[in-house]
């Protein structure tokens, strides 16, 4: 049937002009990128639209016969041919009619690349077939592409055909399969689809089960594995795990077959998961790293898993214990380190948090190495653990202008907040504290003071070599109780401002007002009662004969980040 045929017979039984068919054609051949004549594209056509064509066999599906590589999203009508690379299991659902359906899925590759295809329900036996196996030359027919959780993926539904060992192909034209060589961490990217690696185990997580979708139990663990380029995190999934029995941490190892993905917090760092054919062998040999010293501190929100670097202890919260979600209660000390160019949390667990919260003091320049490097959710930052195979070394270090974490974060309020709260009872020292609590005693008064606009102070207490311009400034002392105690905390200027939602002028001029008295009322009325998470910096107040906290940042409880923040607590 030649090209005037093929658009007489889609005229007639689709009633389209021929402009249409014309323009469906050069979509056709752009969406195949050019790899198919213009025959071929009326003759898919006319299948997809339901037009009845009499010679089936058609060697025009012929002309889109492609490269893995040349597979875009939403192309339809695909013949591939390629080995057999890997084999996936076999996964049952239940389907919305009730019935039971099938998925399985293995990796195809040809001399351009590799790619996904994904199988349903009965055509899911080819799977356990005797013949399907690891290098045999595979040919789909009437596969459809759609982008799946690793990239483009290619599906053979009801229509499409597997053909396993084809006659009609030129087989030297696809070379065996190689063993897969090992990659090193650093040239590791999302278009390798099976990875194999080598390196020193840096960190070994516990086991976790869970239940999966489908009520079967599951389980997954991590490591941390390093070599002479990098270092990064492979997740090992489900009957995976019984192969990191004899594996701890310093062994080095050989993991084969693994499946690049993104982090899911930050889509600039790779992750690696373990696949059906994973493989996890320990070596008899060692891997002799030098540690780099990262030199700035900034530099670490751009970087990933284990890192070292050196600073000045800036902050110190007190030591806490706390509950995680397996309910065991355990010990946390947690930092802030600062040089020249940022500050960056540190935290410390268990026996380490009772050993260094004896030993750290404020001002201590000290060396931290090989510590894990993680993406907090709350407090949108990247933070450090400190972990079975970390150091910490002190070292007499001079740096100037140190940048405090906590005291210097502007723009989003909740950009420096951790979730490690500590009890009212429990402060009883100077140092940056997070607290969580309830307003419980009216405001009775407002303070405004003229201030120097560059330094903040009182004017008669600026330090300024040049004062600046005089501003007004506002107060407010407010008491806050957690359940264990009470504390007062004073707001300052724009937190007072944002506490109250009243600017600085507005309550200059309602002080000296007969009505001032009942616009307190009416400001305590909105306060009272509410919950606040406070983070500011404690000290003690002659005046009151009890520590004061000196608010820095405060925000609303918001229960559901509450429990967020719970859930993304790190596991140890």
């Amino acid at each position: 049937m030649k090209i005037d045929d093929y658009i007489k017979k889609i005229i007639e039984e689709t009633g389209l002009h021929k402009n249409e068919i014309e323009d469906l054609v050069k979509k056709k051949k752009e969406e195949l990128k050019g790899l198919i004549s213009e025959e071929g594209a009326l003759f898919i056509i006319a299948k997809e639209l339901g037009v009845d064509i009499k010679d089936q066999d058609s060697d025009y599906l012929e002309d889109i016969e492609i490269n893995i590589s040349d597979i875009t999203s939403n192309m339809r009508n695909i013949i591939l041919v390629g080995r057999i690379k890997e084999i996936l299991r076999i996964h049952t659902f239940d389907k919305k009619d009730g019935s039971t359906g099938k998925v399985g899925s293995f990796l195809l590759s040809d001399s351009s690349g590799d790619i996904r295809v994904v199988i349903w329900d009965d055509k899911t036996e080819i799977l356990e077939d005797d013949h399907f196996k690891i290098d045999e030359l595979v040919k789909l027919v009437n596969g459809y592409a759609k982008e799946g959780k690793y990239g483009i993926e290619v599906h053979i539904g009801n229509l499409g055909k597997i053909i396993l060992s084809p006659n009609d192909i030129n087989h030297k034209k696809y070379p065996k399969i190689k063993p897969i060589g090992i990659v090193p961490i650093n040239d590791i990217n999302l278009t390798q689809r099976l990875i194999s690696l080598q390196g020193k185990v840096i960190e070994k997580g516990r086991i976790n089960e869970f239940e999966k979708k489908d009520g079967t139990a599951g389980k997954v663990s991590s490591i941390f594995l390093k070599d002479s380029t990098s270092n990064i995190k492979v997740t090992i999934w489900d009957d995976k795990i019984d192969q990191l029995n004899n594996i701890e941490t310093g062994n080095f190892i050989k993991i084969t077959n693994l499946n690049p993905k993104k982090n899911k917090f930050d889509p600039n760092q790779i992750e690696l998961s373990s696949s059906f054919s994973t493989e996890i062998t320990k070596e008899q040999k060692d891997l002799d790293i030098k540690e780099e010293i990262i030199k700035k501190i900034n530099t670490l929100q751009e970087m990933n898993n284990i890192v070292s670097f050196r600073g000045i202890i800036s902050a110190i919260d007190n030591l806490r214990r706390i509950n995680l979600r397996s309910g065991e209660e355990v010990t946390l000390l947690s930092i802030v380190v600062s040089d020249d160019t940022d500050g960056i949390r540190i935290t410390f667990w268990k026996e380490n948090a009772e050993k260094y919260s004896k030993m750290l003091q404020m001002g201590q320049g000290i060396v931290l190495n090989n510590v894990l490097l993680k993406y907090s959710e709350f407090s949108k930052r990247k933070e450090i653990t400190f972990i079975k195979n970390s150091e910490l070394e002190f070292k007499d270090l001079n740096i100037k202008n140190l940048i405090e974490l906590d005291t210097n974060r502007t723009g989003d309020r909740n950009s420096s907040y951790t979730g490690n709260y500590t009890n009212i009872k429990d402060i009883d020292s100077s140092g940056i504290f997070e607290i969580k609590g309830v307003i419980v005693k009216e405001l009775n008064n407002i303070t405004i003071y003229e201030a120097c606009s560059k330094c903040g102070r009182k004017t008669n207490n600026c330090t300024c070599e040049e004062i600046g311009e005089s501003e007004n400034r506002m107060i407010l002392n407010l008491i806050i109780d957690d359940g264990t105690g009470t504390i007062r905390c004073v707001f300052v200027a724009k937190n007072a401002e944002t506490l109250i939602n009243e600017n600085t002028k507005t309550i200059s001029e309602k002080i000296n007002n007969t009505e001032y008295n009942s616009f307190l009322e009416e400001i305590s009325k909105r306060l009272v009662g509410n919950n606040l998470i406070i983070k500011g910096k404690a000290k003690y107040s002659d005046y009151s004969n009890a520590y004061e906290i000196s608010v820095y940042n405060f925000k609303e409880l918001n229960v559901n980040e509450e429990l967020e923040r719970l859930i993304n607590e790190i596991d140890v």
